[in-house]
Order: C-alpha cells, then structure tokens, then sequence
C-alpha cells in the first residue's frame, strides 16, 4: 500500500468516522474540508477502489462505501515512508519539533511521558 493523498485522508477519515456512507453522505460529511463536484468525487473515489483503499456495495442503484484499510495500518504506513527519508538525527529534531508545535492535551503529555519511559525501560535491558 503506497501513501495516501491528502484528499484520499479526508475522505478516509470521514469513512473511519463512520461507514459505510453513501455518495451523498460522504459529500456531507467532507463539505468543510473539501469543494468539489459531484464528478470530483467520483473520481477520487474510482481511484481509492481501484487502489484497494474502499470498497462499494450497490443499493437500490446507489453505491455505498466503506474502507477496506485501518487507520492504524495507514498512519504507519505514513510513519515508515517518512522515517526512510531522514536520517537518525534528522527524525530526532523532526519528532521533537513536532511534539513542540503540536497542543497535547495533559492526558495525551502523560500518555507521552509514560512512551518514553517504557522504552528507555526496554533499551536499558537489551544492553
């Protein structure tokens, strides 16, 4: 599986968030991140299929989609081509320039903090 293109992401995230959704629905649930056409769509949407990303039943004449792929296995997938391209100091300053700009909640620092501590815990004992 090759990464996603922005667009695939919206309406995949819109699919996880609840599938399976028809056309119009889709269209509804993606109207504030994206201003396309009903063509557009359709486009995108043969594409995504023909990749193995979505899969549609037919109903009363009407497609109904629903993903095919995890999330999870998407983000990966996203992790691991990005994690190719650097170098191991690069992904440091890129990892912590991320956790920098991005607004973690309490729960999600906790979460991040008990992460690192688990591995420098596994690190320690593989020496």
């Amino acid at each position: 599986m090759e990464s996603l293109t922005k667009p695939e992401w919206m309406l995949m995230e819109a699919l996880w968030a609840r599938s399976p959704l028809f056309l119009s629905e889709l269209m509804e649930a993606t109207a504030d991140a994206v201003h396309w056409n009903r063509s557009s769509y359709l486009t995108y949407l043969k594409r995504m299929t023909d990749k193995g990303l979505i899969a549609y039943k037919t109903i009363s004449g009407n497609r109904c989609y629903s993903p095919l792929v995890r999330r999870e296995d998407c983000i990966e997938r996203e992790r691991a081509s990005l994690i190719a391209k650097l170098t191991e100091s690069n992904a440091r300053l890129l990892l912590v320039s991320m956790i920098e700009k991005s607004e973690l909640s309490r729960e999600d620092q906790a979460e991040l903090g008990n992460l690192i501590a688990k591995l420098s815990q596994s690190h320690t004992k593989e020496r």
